[in-house]
């Protein structure tokens, strides 16, 4: 509602003029405006129609290169348009490709969520179990179990984003392809439009001399014409500007009349104001007289109060002497509950007794369980050799077709002499066993190599794990160690430490403290911060090298039967399996790709050119149909000049086209 308000007063400054105080003045004004509009409009009609009348050779002239112009850009635009059509079949193929491997990926994606929720499915439901695990030896391997498992799902997602990233660089290499189809047809696309525009620069400018020719006549006629105008509108803006001063002078006057007016008011609301003011002051004083006899009453209050504190500053004194006496009954009764302490201890010990028999008994059972866990391991091998076999004979089916297609490709496309590979790249390799044997004598020579410490080192190496590995020991040891010396809870803590590792005999602790050792030479220790990686690392040593005595026999067995790891029966599969098709043979399936797309491409585009040679034909003949239609008909002889004696015809060119 302000905008216009701002843009009236705009216009009026503009003019020169005041704006009118009233409402009335600003209808009439408005009234005024409104009429100067509808006679402008008015002469605007006016001179339109007149415009048309005056229309001349140059609008025909203009017309007439209009159309030779827009004839030549439409033959132009045809030719860029059957390249952009090719180029729209060959994206739509693109795209429809495309979607076909969006499809197959969604639902391999699809196929391994469902995979994946299960296995974590069943790895949740396995947490459960863990927290009612009390023995640690337990715990680690069930602990270790649900590690193997989300190991096999994160293994099942690696080949999966293997599979994808594969897939993306031949994405890749398609865009390049296209990129370069793309350059090809903006060469020609360029080359078109280069020949187009030579020659429609040339008739543009023999279009825009004739149309010259034809403006500068009809300006002439023209300017007799508009000289008459302004000299109308001259008369026309000299009795505005006369009406103009008059009305400027009238509003002047009212104004003058509206000031004074407005000052007698502004004075009597002035005196008003002022007796008003005088009023108020007068009330605001009695007010202050009342507030300075509530700040006397206050102070009073505030005399008596002090007095009373005083008074209850001396009962707090008696109470505090009560108080004192009853600290000492209590010191008594500290000294009861200490003894209690002291037998509660003996107590606590002799349970601490019973308990390391009970961990002796679960230590015999773990051994048990280790047995148990070699027997379903050696079970766990042989299955797994099933499965390789079945994948591995899948994997060599699929080869052999490979080889089927590139024999075809060889003989049928190319005409060449297709040389099949050597059988011995589809039979099984085995290779010798012993490598786990290797790894664990390296870790005892590695073991062996590191250097010795006095016992100042060993000491603080305890102290460092007693600072930094304390999560290690349980809550309900924390609890009953809590009343004893820091230097017994110290011992205390380390020797759970030390059973948590692993750590049995001398042999152990002086490996433990190989790993917290920073320079031999100087017995320097390592840095805390690095104290949770020197025990992790101990930790995976110390029960690499458990793993490697409970499994000798497992590994004996398996070096009588000459098999390597499955790791190492993979990876000579795999290798023997990408040497079956060799790097120059993918070379030349590319150029034979590369060629077989070029002729699909000029098979589609010749097969545009003829289908519009066919409708130019159609169009061509209904053409010829037309004009002998024309010139022969009956009304050409009323003409004082026929059509024949104008157009000559080219049979032989006519015939042809």
């Amino acid at each position: 509602s302000r905008r216009p308000t701002i843009g009236y007063r705009n216009r009026m400054a503009e003019r020169g003029e005041e704006e009118p105080l009233d409402r009335e003045g600003r209808i009439q004004a408005r009234r005024q405006r409104i009429a100067e509009r509808n006679s402008e409009s008015s002469e605007d009609v006016k001179r339109i129609e007149h415009e048309k009348e005056m229309e001349s050779r140059s609008n025909q002239q203009i017309a007439e290169t209009r159309a030779h112009i827009k004839a030549l850009t439409t033959e132009g635009e045809s030719e860029v348009t059957a390249v952009r059509i090719a180029r729209d079949q060959q994206e739509n193929e693109r795209r429809i490709s495309q979607e076909v491997s969006r499809q197959a990926r969604r639902r391999k994606l699809l196929y391994e969520a469902e995979g994946s929720a299960r296995q974590n499915a069943v790895v949740a439901m396995k947490w459960s179990s863990l927290v009612d695990k009390e023995v640690a030896q337990e715990l680690k391997a069930e602990i270790e179990a649900q590690r193997e498992a989300c190991d096999g799902i994160i293994e099942v997602k690696d080949s999966l984003l293997a599979e994808f990233r594969l897939e993306l660089k031949q994405r890749d290499e398609e865009y390049v392809k296209a990129l370069k189809k793309q350059a090809e047809d903006v060469d020609d696309l360029l080359e078109q439009m280069g020949r187009q525009l030579a020659s429609l620069r040339q008739m543009h400018e023999e279009e825009v001399d004739e149309v010259e020719t034809s403006f500068m006549q009809e300006r002439h006629e023209r300017m007799q014409a508009h000289e008459a105008e302004v000299q109308a509108l001259m008369s026309r803006r000299r009795e505005r500007e006369e009406s103009y001063l008059e009305a400027r002078k009238h509003r002047i006057e009212e104004d003058q009349r509206r000031l004074e007016a407005a000052r007698v008011q502004a004075a009597e609301d002035y005196s008003v104001l002022k007796i008003k003011l005088e009023t108020e002051i007068q009330t605001l004083e009695k007010q202050l007289e009342e507030m300075r006899a509530t700040y006397q009453l206050n102070q009073e209050k505030l005399d008596y109060n002090y007095r009373v504190l005083v008074e209850r500053d001396t009962e707090n004194t008696t109470t505090i002497k009560h108080q004192k006496r009853k600290l000492t009954r209590m010191a008594d009764v500290l000294s009861a509950l200490r003894a209690k302490h002291a037998r509660e201890e003996k107590r606590y010990k002799q349970e601490n007794a019973e308990l390391t028999e009970d961990y002796k008994r679960v230590t015999e059972q773990f051994k048990d369980l280790q047995a148990k866990f070699q027997h379903f391991e050696e079970s766990d091998t042989r299955r797994y050799r099933d499965v390789w076999q079945m994948n591995e004979e899948i994997v060599t089916g699929l080869m052999r077709k490979v080889l089927q297609a590139d024999k075809i490709i060889h003989e049928q496309q190319l005409g060449l002499h297709w040389f099949p590979p050597s059988e011995q790249l589809f039979v099984a390799g085995r290779g010798d066993g012993g490598s786990t044997h290797a790894a664990s004598s390296a870790d005892s020579a590695a073991v062996s190599s590191r250097g010795s410490v006095d016992n100042d080192g060993v000491q603080r190496m305890l102290g460092l794990l007693c600072d930094e590995a304390g999560f290690l020991v349980e809550q309900k040891v924390l609890k009953l160690l809590e009343p004893l010396p820091v230097e017994e809870q110290n011992l205390l803590k380390i020797d759970s430490i030390l059973k948590v590792l692993g750590v049995q005999g001398a042999a152990d602790l002086q490996k433990l403290l190989s790993f917290f050792v920073a320079d031999a030479e100087s017995g320097e220790l390592i840095h805390p911060n690095d104290a949770m990686k020197a025990i992790k690392a101990f930790i995976e040593e110390h029960q690499r090298g458990t793993r490697d005595s409970l499994g000798q026999s497992s590994r004996s067995l398996a070096s009588t039967q000459g098999a390597q790891g499955p790791r190492g029966e993979e990876r000579e599969f795999w290798e023997r399996m990408s040497s079956v098709i060799s790097g120059k043979t993918y070379r030349v399936w590319g150029a034979l790709e590369r060629a077989l797309q070029r002729y699909h491409t000029l098979l589609t585009s010749r097969s545009g050119v003829i289908d519009e040679v066919r409708d130019l034909q159609q169009q061509n003949d209904e053409l010829k149909a037309l004009l002998n239609q024309y010139l022969s008909s009956k009304i050409n002889e009323d003409l004082h000049v026929p059509p024949t004696h104008t157009i000559r015809l080219d049979g032989s060119s006519f015939h042809g086209g």
